[in-house]
């Protein structure tokens, strides 16, 4: 009998956090922490747009008060920077510093490593094919299926 779908799901992310926590980048710097890392990953794949809270709200799936918290963080781990939006004050533009900027590359360097371990052996038709899955398996629990990325 087959395990559990979400079972598999839940290891498979286990063992690939356990990589990339494992590279020496990860290792060497104590105050990163895995979800920091996904956010500075969301930076580097929008470059040059505006980003605000409830952007990392919806990619991420969680609520105000705990990006809220993150954020918090973050900032003072000198790791990004808000700023008024002029268009509705209401808002604050976020945006990475240097040191964010430095570790954006260092964290790219070392998830890019835990990837290609984990694809390892697969063509590129089998990966098209397993990331359409994914996205038919988030859509199936309420996601959506149009990505922004």
């Amino acid at each position: 009998m087959r395990k559990p779908l979400g079972y598999e799901v839940k290891t498979l992310a286990r063992m690939m956090k356990q990589c990339i926590d494992s590279t020496e980048f990860m290792r060497t710097n104590e105050q990163m922490t895995g979800m920091q890392g996904w956010v500075l990953g969301f930076f580097a794949r929008h470059e040059g747009e505006e980003i605000f809270q409830r952007d990392l709200e919806a990619e991420f799936r969680v609520r105000r008060s705990t990006m809220t918290q993150l954020l918090n963080t973050m900032e003072n781990g000198g790791l990004i920077e808000r700023e008024e939006y002029v268009k509705d004050r209401r808002l604050k533009k976020i945006r990475p510093t240097s040191l964010a900027r430095e570790y954006m590359r260092r964290s790219s360097d070392a998830i890019f490593e835990a990837e290609a371990m984990l694809t390892r052996g697969f063509s590129e038709e089998e990966l098209e094919t397993f990331y359409s899955y994914i996205e038919r398996c988030k859509y199936n629990l309420g996601g959506s299926s149009a990505q922004k990325e």
